[in-house]
């Protein structure tokens, strides 16, 4: 199995006019929890869980990026995005290099949050939340 340097990870977003916004020379954790609901069908007389498969998708992207307040920064892009209808989110954990692996999907920002400590750089993190349609894993072109 391949390794990769984490170095190299991309995230980028649709902002709030449509534009295509890469967001990874300013961020530096991403994470993606890609979930499957599995209902326990377990009964009184059984020693084990049941479980069905084939239960609901749901997926998370959340990353931590520098602050920045400058136009068409983290600010402008996450701050236009709160509480908007939904974009399109994109990740891939080795980069954007052509035929590398792309998570992409539509998705809710559902957090945003900043912080700032003394002597410390300022951060924001964000939470996507998948909006409708699944996640799909493909290549960059």
């Amino acid at each position: 199995m391949a390794r990769i340097v984490a170095r190299n990870a991309c995230l980028g977003v649709d902002d709030n006019t449509g534009a295509s916004i890469s967001v990874s020379g300013r961020t530096n954790t991403v994470a993606l929890s890609w979930t499957s609901e599995s209902p326990e069908v377990t009964a009184f007389t059984e020693t084990t869980r049941s479980r069905v498969p084939g239960g609901l998708l749901d997926w998370e992207i959340t990353a931590d990026i520098w602050y920045d307040e400058a136009s068409s920064q983290v600010d402008s892009i996450f701050s236009g995005l709160m509480g908007g209808s939904g974009t399109k989110v994109y990740f891939g954990p080795a980069g954007s290099t052509s035929g590398g692996v792309k998570y992409s999907g539509s998705a809710v920002l559902t957090e945003y949050s900043m912080n700032f400590a003394v002597a410390d750089a300022g951060t924001a993190n964000v939470a996507f939340s998948a909006r409708s349609g699944s996640l799909t894993r493909g290549t960059w072109a």
